[in-house]
C-alpha cells in the first residue's frame, strides 16, 4: 500500500491509459505530461512511482532507458483509475453463435495424460515430431478456430498444431514437464501438488499464465483483457461488446488502434477465452455481438498467490461404479482420484460429471506401469461410493488372475569389434552386474544399466554410439503414478520462474532481461550542474529584459516553473519555446484555482518580479511512505490511498 501525491497518481493515470503494461522509451512520457507540471516535476512524479513499485526503469544495451507500468499492477490500476460497470443485456434472447469448451484445466489433464502413456519425443533437430503433435491435439476440446489471431510465436513446422504446441508451452509454464535432449517427460513432484489443488485454483492459475503469455501486448488489447477481468463483469450475464469498446475510446483507452482493429483484435481474445471454457460468444436479434464470463469465470491471480493454503474442504475422493463398468464422477472428486482412476479405466468424457470405463486392457496396462490388479482393485473398492456391484467386482477378479502370469524383459545388446575387446569388458571389475556375455563379441544389457555401462566404457576408450539399432535413444513414456501414496499428502504446489529457455511459444520479451534501475541508483540529474546564481530562485527581482531572458532560459533547459507578478497576481508558467528580437516566451500560465491553465505568449514587460520554482526532492529513499512531490513555496497534500 502506497500513499501516492495527487500529481504521482494524475502521471500514472495518463501512462496508464496511454502504455497499459507496454514498455515505453524514456521522452515519450512528455507526451502525456498534465498541463500543470512541468518536466522536473513530471521526473519528480514518477520517481516517486518507482520508489512504490508502480513503474519500473530498465537500461536498454546501449543505455537508453525504458519504463514500464509492472504487469501484475495492472488489474488494480484499471479498477482504481477506469472502472467499469457493464449494463448487462436484460430481455433479449441472445442466439449463442460460440459456445465455451470443456475448460483449460480439463484438458490440461487429458495432455498430461497423453504425457503419461505416449511420451513426446523430439526429432533430431530438437523439435517435436509433427505426428506426436497432431495425436496430442486431438486429445484437446480447444482448436485452431480458437486460437486464430492470437498473439503468440511458435516454430513455423508447429503451426498446424498450434492448439497441442499452446498446450505444451503450458506445461512447461506450470513446471509439470521438463525437456531432456530426447523429448519431454512429467516432473512427478509437480505433478502431484497439481493434482491437489481445486479445480477452481487451477483455473485461476491457468488465466494469469494465458493472459500474460498469449494475449497482445497492445496497449488497447491490455486495457480490453483486463477490464473484463473485473469482478463487474458477472458470470452468466451477457454484455454487449460494440458499448464497452465505445466506453474505452471516450476514456483514451484505445490510443493509435482502429475501431475495426480493436474490435476483431476484442472478438480474436474472447474466441480463446471460449475456446478455455471461460466465456461464450452470442448476438442480440438486432445483431450486437455480445459475450458473458461462464460459471467457471476464473480470478485472475499472480504467482505470489498461487500457492493455496490447503486443499478445499469440499474435496472428495468417492466416485460411482455402475453395473455397466461404467465409472462417474462427481464434480468435486480431486485430480488425484481421477488420475489414478485413469490407470486402470478408460476416460470417456470430461463434462460436468466425467465418466471412465473399467476394462481388462486397462487393468493390463495398470498392471504394466507397477499397479498390480490386487492393487488396483483394492483401491477401486475403498474409492467407490456404496461398494463395487457384484458383477463388476467379480470380472475385475477374474481379469486379475489372469494377468502377470509371464511377462517379457527388454534388454540391450552390446556388440564389440574384437574378441579382445570383448574379453577386456568382461573382466572390467565394475560392470559384472551391468552385462551377461552371450558370446565373444556380444553383451546384454539391461536399459536401467545403459549410462552406467556408457560410463565406464567411455573411462576404458571403448564408448559405445549413441544409437541404438540404428536410432538415436528416445524419451519413453513413463506413467507416473500416487495410487501408494497419501491423496493428500503431496507439497502445496507453486508456480515456479519461468525459464526463457525452456518455453514452447516465445514470442520474446528482452524488457525482461534488462537491468533494473532503482531510483537510489541514479544519481541527482534533475537539475544540471551548471553555475547558475542561487539568488535566480531564492529572491523575487524584478530583472533587467537580458538577465530575465536567461532566467527564463533556464527554467526551460531544467524543466521547471517561472513565479512572476502577474494580472495583479502571483501566478506560475511553464516556458516552452522562446523566440524573437526583442525576445518573447510561450508556455503555459497557471492560475491559482489549480484547475486553470492558460497557452500564452509574453513579452518581459508583462511581468514584474520573477524567481525560479526549484521542485524538492526527498533525499531520504528509505522513506518510502513519504510524498517526495512539492515545491519550496507551496506543496500539496494528498490523502488517497491506491489499493
Amino acid at each position: 500500500m502506497n500513499q501516492l501525491s495527487a500529481e504521482a497518481l494524475e502521471v500514472l493515470k495518463r501512462l496508464c491509459a496511454a502504455y497499459a503494461a507496454q514498455p515505453f522509451d524514456e521522452g515519450k512520457e512528455e507526451r502525456w505530461r498534465p498541463t500543470t507540471l512541468c518536466r522536473a516535476e513530471q521526473k519528480l512524479a514518477m520517481n516517486e512511482l518507482r520508489r512504490a513499485g508502480l513503474l519500473t526503469a530498465r537500461h536498454k544495451i546501449l543505455g537508453e532507458k525504458l519504463y514500464q507500468i509492472p504487469v501484475e499492477q495492472l488489474l488494480v490500476l484499471e479498477q482504481e483509475f477506469f472502472p467499469y460497470q457493464p449494463k448487462f443485456i436484460e430481455g433479449y434472447s441472445v442466439n449463442l453463435s460460440m459456445e465455451a469448451g470443456a475448460g483449460l484445466a480439463v484438458d490440461l489433464f487429458r495432455a498430461l495424460l497423453f504425457m503419461a502413456r505416449e511420451g513426446l519425443p523430439l526429432t533430431a533437430k530438437g523439435i517435436i515430431h509433427k505426428k506426436n503433435l497432431n495425436r496430442l491435439a486431438a486429445q484437446l476440446s480447444f482448436q485452431e478456430k480458437h486460437l486464430a489471431g492470437l498473439s503468440m510465436g511458435t516454430p513455423s513446422n508447429e503451426m498446424d498444431a498450434l492448439s497441442a504446441a499452446l498446450v505444451v508451452d503450458i506445461m512447461l509454464c506450470l513446471g509439470l514437464i521438463t525437456r531432456l535432449k530426447t523429448g519431454y517427460r512429467l516432473d512427478k513432484d509437480m505433478l502431484g501438488s497439481w493434482l491437489q489443488l481445486p479445480e477452481t485454483r487451477m483455473t485461476d492459475i491457468l488465466y494469469g499464465i494465458v493472459i500474460h503469455r498469449f494475449g497482445s501486448i497492445g496497449p488497447a488489447d491490455q486495457h480490453f483483457r483486463y477490464l473484463i477481468s473485473s469482478n463487474a463483469f458477472v458470470s452468466e450475464k451477457w454484455t454487449a461488446l460494440p458499448e464497452l469498446l465505445d466506453w474505452m475510446a471516450d476514456m483514451n483507452l484505445t490510443g493509435t488502434v482502429s475501431r475495426k482493429e480493436l474490435e476483431q483484435s476484442s472478438l480474436n481474445w474472447l474466441r480463446c477465452l471460449t475456446g478455455f471454457g471461460w466465456c461464450e460468444l452470442g448476438s442480440t436479434p438486432e445483431g450486437i455481438q455480445c459475450f458473458r464470463w461462464t460459471a467457471a469465470k476464473p480470478k485472475l491471480m499472480y504467482s505470489s498467490e498461487s500457492s493455496p493454503d490447503s486443499v478445499s474442504e469440499h474435496s472428495n475422493d468417492q466416485f460411482i461404479v455402475q453395473p455397466d463398468f461404467e465409472v462417474l464422477i462427481p464434480p468435486d472428486v480431486l485430480y488425484t482420484v481421477r488420475w489414478i482412476l485413469a490407470e486402470c479405466a478408460e476416460l470417456l468424457q470430461t463434462d460436468t460429471m466425467w465418466s471412465f470405463r473399467l476394462t481388462r486392457e486397462m487393468l493390463v496396462h495398470a498392471s504394466e506401469r507397477g499397479m498390480p490388479p490386487e492393487e488396483a482393485i483394492a483401491w477401486i473398492k475403498d474409492h467407490a461410493l456404496g461398494g463395487l456391484p457384484s458383477v463388476v467386482e467379480l470380472s475385475l477378479e477374474q481379469w486379475g488372475k489372469s494377468i502377470g502370469r509371464t511377462s517379457l524383459s527388454e534388454v540391450i545388446l552390446l556388440t564389440c569389434q574384437t574378441e579382445e575387446d570383448g574379453a577386456a569388458i568382461a573382466a572390467h571389475p565394475r560392470l559384472q552386474e551391468s552385462l551377461k556375455r552371450i558370446g565373444p563379441l556380444h553383451f546384454l544389457v539391461s536399459p536401467e544399466s545403459v549410462e552406467q555401462m556408457r560410463k565406464e566404457l567411455f573411462l576404458a576408450g571403448l564408448a559405445p554410439s549413441r544409437m541404438i539399432g540404428g536410432h538415436e535413444e528416445e524419451v519413453d513414456a513413463e506413467w507416473t503414478s500416487f495410487h501408494q501414496e497419501a491423496e493428500t499428502g503431496q507439497a502445496l504446489y507453486s508456480l515456479p520462474e519461468l525459464n526463457a529457455e525452456l518455453r514452447l511459444l516465445d514470442r520474446g520479451n528482452p524488457f525482461l532481461n534488462l537491468p533494473v534501475i532503482s531510483p537510489e541508483q541514479e544519481e541527482d540529474i534533475l537539475l544540471g550542474g551548471e553555475n547558475v546564481p542561487q539568488i535566480w530562485s531564492k529572491e523575487w527581482r524584478h530583472y533587467h529584459s537580458s538577465t530575465a531572458q536567461k532566467v527564463m532560459e533556464q527554467g526551460l533547459k531544467w524543466g521547471i516553473k517561472v513565479r512572476f507578478s502577474l494580472k495583479d497576481q502571483m501566478l506560475d508558467f511553464i516556458p516552452s519555446r522562446i523566440k524573437g528580437n526583442p525576445w518573447k516566451v510561450a508556455g503555459h500560465l497557471l492560475y491559482n484555482d489549480g484547475e486553470t491553465v492558460e497557452e500564452i505568449e509574453l513579452t518581459p514587460e508583462d511581468w514584474k518580479e520573477m524567481k525560479l520554482v526549484i521542485p524538492k526532492r526527498r533525499r531520504n529513499s528509505s522513506s518510502a511512505e513519504a510524498s517526495d512531490y512539492g515545491m519550496i513555496e507551496k506543496s500539496t497534500e494528498f490523502g488517497r490511498t491506491l489499493t
